[in-house]
């Protein structure tokens, strides 16, 4: 069932207006999104919800809130909760890097151990306690690599937090259980969601497999999952560091997601380095630089890229990685398992399920599939395999494989719409540029991968010839604003403002990342509806000109 007609919400509603677990908030004026930029007061008083890296969901805070409550902690401390003790070490380990003079302190909660075994396996949780001084390290941290427990998580850890006692090394923190003990929870899952894990791993390792008929299908073994897209990122990222320090760098090529190259370098790499026009040029120096001795251990790229929609040349790629020892990771997620098979040119495809893969805006994912016939199989496999941990909450996982059972349906509904939106705008004469798949320069370089029956995907970004025709155009546009893609509805954003706010100016100079750049992710509503919405935010942005 296709959704209703596109339309704007009000500011802070999440989108869809009535999911409590939305990933996305509305930000429907231009305004409304460099306040967001700024974090004014008024807009923060105004959010529903937000992006869940980007800030906390109301049940994270109010178990953040609860923890606080019970350590009685100092004013001016605040907390920062995980699903897992590697999680936490890592942070406490980036907060001492950036502040070696604060002090840090982590506690875990824990049940009693006659509980059920699905609540001695979800319900522990860990916290870091920070100063002031710290915040916007920790906040970076959770940002960056996605590590923070999910809301429906804190949901649940506050309905057993009552009955958990603290498991802490400092007696000052020795606080009883607030409750007596229950002893059996009422889960809504069996198994910690064993059937549905297994399911999502089937389903994308059958999505993933290569059309070659000489190619190896990828089996469930090949599929990790990741409670969001970043932590898919920076398992890879972590699990490819080398002991070998002349080899221990990572590039980038291509501009990718904000995130990705600080992910990338944050992970102990001895250099990483982002070359972000993903062109033929740089291309052809990363080939001389190996060939005159550089060693590098992986190259990260997006296929497509966000938010240009550009494609880098994979068998190319592909071939320098064979002849120079280095692994491919490509990020598919605008691209996606239906219409691009790239398995067969890289090593490794990470993917954010929170995007089209569940497509109802409600729930957070990622994936990790290794091509199994890739020469470095044995050696991703087993480093991945001996850092993952399945933090991924039951009730996550369920929601994800419900909302994915007809995602090819909506991938090729979401391409034709796009692709019409794309055509429709290149005739506009208010338009300077679009940047899709199917439009762009690297065109042949996503049909040389593109599957028989694939299109160029969803997601699409505008370039008006006047800085104030986008402002007008995106405050007139009605659908839903807000950050994230890949949603079953239509999705707006001005990007730039968005990911950049405070580095506009080296995004554009960069990567040419344009300031007045309007994203849109092309949804499943009726075509004719798409875009007739933006043909009326045209008119209404050329009225205004006038």
């Amino acid at each position: 069932m296709r959704p209703s007609s596109p339309h704007m919400l009000p500011v802070g509603a999440p989108n869809p207006p009535t999911e409590k677990h939305s990933v996305s908030v509305s930000l429907p004026t231009w305004e409304s999104v460099a306040a967001w930029g700024r974090r004014e007061q008024w807009l923060l008083d105004l959010l529903h919800t937000c992006y869940p890296r980007f800030e906390m969901h109301s049940s994270i805070r109010k178990l953040m809130n609860a923890v606080c409550a019970r350590l009685r902690t100092p004013e001016g401390i605040s907390c920062f909760i995980f699903p897992s003790a590697d999680a936490l070490s890592r942070c406490k380990s980036h907060l001492n890097t950036e502040h070696p003079d604060q002090p840090i302190q982590t506690v875990k909660f824990v049940p009693h151990q006659s509980a059920d075994k699905e609540v001695l396996r979800w319900a522990p949780f860990f916290a870091i306690l920070l100063p002031q001084q710290c915040l916007s390290s920790a906040k970076h941290f959770w940002k960056v690599f996605g590590d923070g427990i999910t809301g429906r998580h804190a949901e649940y850890c506050l309905e057993e937090f009552p009955f958990m006692k603290l498991d802490s090394e400092d007696a000052t923190f020795e606080t009883p259980a607030l409750c007596k003990q229950r002893i059996k929870g009422d889960q809504q899952w069996i198994d910690s969601a064993a059937a549905e894990k297994d399911s999502l791993r089937k389903q994308i390792a059958r999505l993933a497999t290569s059309d070659r008929p000489d190619f190896q299908p990828v089996t469930r073994r090949e599929v990790f999952l990741y409670p969001k897209g970043m932590c898919a990122i920076a398992a890879v990222a972590r699990a490819l560091v080398p002991a070998d320090l002349s080899r221990s760098e990572a590039v980038i090529y291509g501009w990718p997601y904000a995130e990705t190259p600080q992910c990338v370098g944050e992970s102990n790499y001895q250099r990483s380095t982002l070359l972000s026009a993903g062109s033929k040029q740089e291309l052809d120096e990363l080939e001389a630089s190996m060939a005159a001795g550089r060693r590098i251990q992986v190259l990260f790229c997006e296929f497509p890229s966000n938010p240009q929609l550009r494609s880098p040349d994979l068998p190319r790629i592909h071939a320098l990685a064979r002849k120079y020892d280095f692994m491919v990771a490509v990020d598919d997620t605008l691209g996606t398992f239906v219409n691009i098979d790239i398995l067969p040119y890289v090593d490794i495809v990470m993917t954010s399920l929170t995007k089209i893969f569940s497509g109802f805006c409600n729930v957070m994912g990622g994936s990790v599939v290794i091509n199994p016939q890739s020469t470095n199989y044995t050696t991703i496999h087993s480093a991945l395999a001996t850092l993952h941990e399945d933090t991924y909450f039951p009730l996550d996982a369920m929601i994800m494989a419900q909302n994915a059972s007809d995602f090819e349906t909506r991938v090729s509904r979401c391409n034709a719409n796009a692709l019409a939106v794309a055509n429709f705008l290149t005739t506009h004469p208010l338009v300077a540029r679009v940047y899709y798949p199917s439009l762009v320069p690297s065109r042949p370089y996503y049909d040389q991968v593109r599957r028989k029956d694939g299109g160029y995907g969803y997601l699409l970004s505008i370039v008006f010839h006047h800085p104030e025709i986008a402002v007008r155009f995106y405050d007139a546009l009605d659908m839903c604003k807000g950050p994230s893609v890949g949603t079953n509805f239509s999705l707006a954003i001005p990007y730039s403002l968005l990911a950049h706010f405070h580095e506009q100016d080296w995004a554009e100079s960069e990567g040419g990342i344009e300031k007045y750049m309007v994203r849109i992710s092309v949804g499943m509503e009726r075509e004719e509806d798409i875009i007739a919405r933006v043909q009326d935010a045209l008119t209404a942005a050329t009225v205004s000109l006038n």
